[in-house]
């Protein structure tokens, strides 16, 4: 992980806006779309920011019209 500051699964999904909730972030990490994050030893998942920026991806080429399997 980086220097900054970890996020939880709720502020991830705060910050990467198009609606994407909690639930499509696991879902991403079932289908490889999402590295599973490192665990607190409480098991709370810390993604690092830069995750912010691939969920926004994946969104994007979603709303171009691919799917998750060509994405």
């Amino acid at each position: 992980m980086t220097d900054a500051p970890s996020l939880t699964i709720g502020q991830l999904a705060e910050r990467t806006g198009f609606g994407v909730g909690v639930e499509t972030i696991r879902y991403y990490e079932r289908q490889g779309l999402l590295a599973a994050p490192p665990r607190t030893a409480s098991g709370y998942r810390q993604y690092e920011p830069e995750t912010v920026e691939r969920l926004r991806f994946i969104r994007r080429a979603q709303g171009l019209g691919f799917t998750l399997e060509e994405i």
